[in-house]
């Protein structure tokens, strides 16, 4: 079951980083493995979430929407805030997406070429970790990925999106 659930998301998660979703997107470059590499962090996030009696995280295609193109923005305009370069924060990204949640958190990290780099680093920081864990009705995600161009001159730029489904 829990195979099957990994492979929809691979797929989806594909669906959403190949077809773009913002202004960048078209300017984005993406690591040739971003489906898989966004998987196997969903896989480790949950892992670590039921380590710590926490519900797994299901795909929401909106989620990822939100995630990718705030990605795909700092990596073209080259910045690294959660703050967009339009003053815009995870809530209204998400919004921009015909999604209201309620509670939106969201992880950023850059640098890092692999998955399980990225989830111990956020699980390193105290904040970010708080999310990672959040429970309160938090039960699903999106994940964005690029190459970091003008943000880093090396690396992935990483941007998780958690909320409840929209």
């Amino acid at each position: 079951m829990m195979k099957k659930y990994y492979m929809f998301a691979i797929a989806m998660a594909a669906t959403v980083i190949f077809t773009g979703s913002n202004a960048n997107a078209a300017n984005c470059a993406l690591p040739g493995n971003a489906s898989e590499i966004a998987a196997k962090a969903l896989q480790l996030t949950n892992d670590i979430r039921a380590q710590h009696g926490r519900k797994p995280l299901a795909f929401d295609p909106k989620l990822q929407a939100a995630a990718q193109a705030h990605a795909c923005d700092m990596a073209v305009q080259g910045y690294f805030s959660h703050r967009g370069k339009d003053g815009s924060r995870p809530k209204r990204r998400l919004s921009r997406q015909g999604c209201h949640g309620g509670l939106v958190a969201e992880n950023i990290a850059v640098g890092q070429t692999d998955s399980l780099e990225t989830v111990q680093s956020w699980m390193e920081s105290p904040g970010h970790r708080k999310i990672m864990l959040l429970g309160r009705g938090v039960d699903h995600y999106g994940l964005g990925v690029a190459l970091a161009g003008k943000a880093y001159t090396h690396g992935y730029v990483w941007v998780m999106v958690v909320s409840r489904r929209c």
